[in-house]
């Protein structure tokens, strides 16, 4: 029950973005703004122009100003989702199936939970190759998912295709970022298609995971699972 309460709280990532957004200096646009200008330190172009940017350029759509008063909640909100994907998943653990498919499964999802957190401590503006790295768990996340959708397909086949499906939403939206990339629009639209899926697998399997925890479920619900699979 715990870990689905701390899956649960990992809505308030999509709270402080609003809130971030809310007061950006300049209008903010979902397609084209990525999430992480949200937590960068400085006001002013970016990616920023001149040598050493190359590496900048590759990775977002342009050139665009950016101006967040409050980068400091929003890369706060990116250590603590991180710390609750990997907390939630630690408590939730016994709950599923002791299966190759679970431990590959875990693996990609807590190789997400540590790249958000390190995304939080290291700004896109003032530490861009390890920022760079910590994004790359946002694939983590969507394989992650889709892997643990996988290993409970034979005994929960509604959380199973719904873990899929996010999966499957999730990498898509990595295959649309690469492609627009390179049209110059659609950048923040492609990773909020990518990221947000895992944020939305965390609150709906944590709700679950409460509601399967009240006493009455209890009773129910283990007579259900296969052995390992115990909450």
């Amino acid at each position: 029950m715990i870990g689905g309460v701390c899956w649960i709280l990992s809505i308030q990532f999509f709270v402080a973005q609003a809130i971030a957004q809310a007061v950006w200096k300049t209008p903010y646009s979902v397609l084209d703004n990525a999430i992480s200008d949200l937590g960068n330190t400085a006001c002013g172009e970016w990616p920023p122009a001149g040598v050493g940017s190359q590496l900048a350029q590759k990775l977002a759509a342009g050139s665009t100003y950016v101006c967040s008063p409050l980068y400091s909640l929003m890369n706060m909100s990116f250590v603590v989702v991180g710390a609750l994907m990997l907390l939630g998943l630690y408590l939730t653990r016994k709950a599923w199936p002791r299966r190759r498919l679970t431990t590959w499964g875990f693996a990609f999802f807590a190789l997400a939970g540590l790249g958000k957190i390190i995304v939080g401590f290291a700004p896109e503006n003032s530490r861009l190759l390890i920022h760079a790295f910590g994004a790359l768990g946002i694939p983590c996340a969507s394989i992650g998912i889709l892997l643990i959708g996988l290993a409970v397909w034979q005994t929960r086949r509604q959380m199973a295709a719904f873990s899929v499906a996010l999966g499957v939403i999730g990498l898509l939206g990595l295959l649309g970022g690469a492609v627009v990339t390179g049209l110059g629009h659609g950048h923040g639209a492609a990773e909020r298609i990518a990221d947000f899926p895992a944020i939305v697998w965390m609150v709906m399997l944590g709700s679950s995971f409460v509601w399967a925890s009240r006493p009455a479920a209890t009773s129910i619900v283990s007579a259900t699972m296969t052995p390992g699979e115990s909450n």
